[in-house]
Formats: C-alpha cells, sequence, structure tokens
C-alpha cells in the first residue's frame, strides 16, 4: 500500500466517524464524555490520525445505533464498513453485533402517546396538555417578577429554547417562579411535567417514571441503560412539545461553591442536560437550582437555545405586597429597614 493511499484510508475512516457523530447531534467533547475519552481522543479519530480501542468502538457503534445514526436497513453493512476501516487487531463479533440489532430492533418502538382529552374554547374543540403537577408548589399569590416571566415566556414560546435555568440563592423565589411560568404556558404545550429533585432521586428510577407518564401505560420494553432510557425519552420530546420542570436540582449536586458538577452517582442528570441542550428537538427542560450545571455553562448563549436566568431580590414594591398580605406592622421606614435587611429575600420576609 502506498503512502497517499494509506493517508486516503484514514482519511475515509475520519470521515465516517465524523458523519456519525453529526448524525447523532453530538459536539466532540458529548461524544468524549459519553465514551470516556478525551475529545483530543475524538479529535484525532476523525482526523485520521488515531483509531479508537475495540472497547470503545463497539461502545461508539451503540451509541450511534441509539442515536439513529446509520441508515434504516443498512445498520449492518455500515457498522462492518466501520469496524473494517478502523483496522482493530480483532475481527467484528458477529454474535455481539446480532445481538445489538436485535436489542435495537425491540426497542425502536415507541409507545403511543397517553390521549388528550378535548378542551372546548372560542374556536372550538381543541387538545388539552397532559399534565402532570407531581409535587409542584401551589403559588396561591405571586407578586413582582413581570419583566422575569415576560423574558421566560418569550424564551419558551418564541425562541424555543431548550434549556432554560432559573438561577439564585435560596427562599430567592426561584420554584415560585418556575411554577407561575408553568402555567402560564401550559396550553402550548402537548405536555408538561413538575418533577421535584429536593430528596435528590437517583436519576435513572426518574427517567423510567417520566416515560410512563408519556407513554400513558406501562412499559413494555426494557430499558437496561442510561443511554437507552435517554434514547427514548428524546424520541417523545422530538415528536411532542413537552415542557420537563426539574425543581431543585442542586439537590444532585456537589456543595462547593461554583463547582456545578453532579454528584457521584448523579451524572445522568448532567447526560440528560447536555443531551437536551445539544440535540435537536421541540421541548424545554426548564430547571431551578442555586448552582449553574458545570455541563450547560459552555453551551449558553444569546444566541443558542441554551439559556440562564439568574434571580436578584424582589423589587419594594412587591415586597411592600408580601408584608402587607402577611400583616406585618409598622411605618414605612421600618418596613423599608426590613426589606433592605433580609436583601428583598420573598421567603426570608
Amino acid at each position: 500500500m502506498s503512502p497517499s493511499s494509506y493517508r486516503e484510508h484514514d482519511y475515509s475512516f475520519g470521515q465516517q466517524i465524523l458523519v456519525l457523530r453529526t448524525a447523532s447531534n453530538l459536539t466532540q467533547s458529548g461524544l468524549a464524555e459519553l465514551l470516556g475519552v478525551s475529545r483530543q481522543a475524538v479529535v484525532g479519530w476523525e482526523a485520521g490520525s488515531s483509531r479508537p480501542s475495540p472497547h470503545h468502538l463497539q461502545h461508539l457503534i451503540e451509541l450511534c445505533l441509539d442515536h439513529n445514526a446509520f441508515h434504516s436497513g443498512q445498520e449492518t453493512e455500515e457498522i462492518r464498513a466501520v469496524w473494517q476501516n478502523a483496522r482493530v487487531r480483532v475481527p467484528l463479533d458477529e454474535t455481539w453485533l446480532t445481538r445489538l440489532l436485535e436489542k435495537q430492533r425491540d426497542s425502536s418502538a415507541v409507545p403511543a402517546p397517553m390521549p388528550h382529552s378535548p378542551s372546548i374554547d372560542a374556536n372550538g374543540p381543541k387538545p388539552s396538555p397532559l399534565t402532570d403537577w407531581g409535587d409542584a408548589p401551589e403559588v396561591s399569590t405571586f407578586y413582582g417578577r413581570e419583566d422575569e416571566l415576560a423574558l421566560l415566556s418569550d424564551w419558551l414560546l418564541e425562541q424555543h429554547c431548550r434549556v432554560v435555568s432559573i438561577l439564585g440563592i435560596g427562599g430567592i423565589g426561584k420554584s415560585a417562579l418556575a411554577v407561575t411560568i408553568m402555567h402560564r404556558v401550559a396550553d402550548q404545550f402537548d405536555a408538561v411535567i413538575w418533577r421535584s429533585l429536593r430528596d435528590a432521586p437517583p436519576c435513572e428510577p426518574l427517567l423510567d417514571e417520566l416515560l410512563r407518564i408519556l407513554a400513558g401505560e406501562p412499559l413494555t420494553i426494557v430499558l437496561d441503560s442510561l443511554e437507552r432510557r435517554l434514547t427514548l425519552l428524546f424520541e417523545y420530546l422530538r415528536t411532542r412539545r413537552v415542557l420537563l420542570v426539574l425543581d431543585n436540582l442542586e439537590s444532585a449536586m456537589e456543595e462547593a461553591e461554583g463547582s456545578g458538577r453532579m454528584l457521584p452517582g448523579f451524572e445522568g442528570y448532567g447526560r440528560l442536560l447536555r443531551r437536551a441542550a445539544e440535540t435537536k428537538h421541540k421541548s424545554c427542560v426548564l430547571l431551578t437550582s442555586r448552582e449553574k450545571p458545570h455541563e450547560l455553562a459552555p453551551l449558553e448563549g444569546s444566541r443558542t437555545p441554551v439559556r440562564s436566568l439568574r434571580l436578584g431580590q424582589l423589587d419594594a414594591d412587591a415586597c411592600e405586597l408580601l408584608l402587607h398580605e402577611k400583616e406585618v406592622t409598622g411605618s414605612t421606614a421600618e418596613r423599608e429597614h426590613l426589606i433592605e435587611r433580609y436583601g428583598g429575600n420573598p421567603l426570608a420576609l
């Protein structure tokens, strides 16, 4: 084999990896994280200057299959071509391939959605959204935050953001704001689901619960991995407009201020957020947290579908209304001092 044909062969393999990653809607960093390798390793594969190990190549193929990156009906041929071009030292395990494709066919069917009951408006029957408020707090009165509500409404309904974070210190009103905006925009979604993470539930059981809600019936397929659960969840998020609210995400995160990293055993939430941010779908994950998740920081931007809103103190007029509702007495100066003393924090007041 001549040097030129060797380089061409390397380039061919790199192109295959690039096409598969792009078809999976993953960045180089996202693919590297899922495979447990460095970003530079993925860069080397796509440049044709290095090759994955057999173990990583198998994992890569499994991920691409879960993300529907191969052409339907041509999976076997395309996988064999990738393996051959990778020139690894062990032959393709045909038994593994057969089992992998069988498992993929068994789990490819998405359960039928729960039927929505019709509601009647001025224009006639209109499907009402599937709603599962879970243990969302009741917000009987809500003061101020009109600018924040308008901004969130714009992000969710006009700009179709895929991930929106409401951030702030404890008691500043993150959950109340999330509940209020959730109810305001619910009729613009096919499904609205609220889940509190205050008690730090593991990610996999939570995903199973979400999938049962969206399916409207017990699941009949085997979900034996986090990746398979996420793949099925995002089939729903692509085919329907879902608003998924995750409250108190900081319960699954390290306590170190500014870390933003998930606790050991809770990395699945990071995978969920990264996939929600990076893959194309028509739903939105709305979260509240005291800290910004590490996975979202590099993906945010004024022109990206990933945004965050950090709440400051409640304005003085809203604080006055709150004190009046709670029948707090005192002079105007005393009330102003109280508001200043507690930094406009509604829970503290």
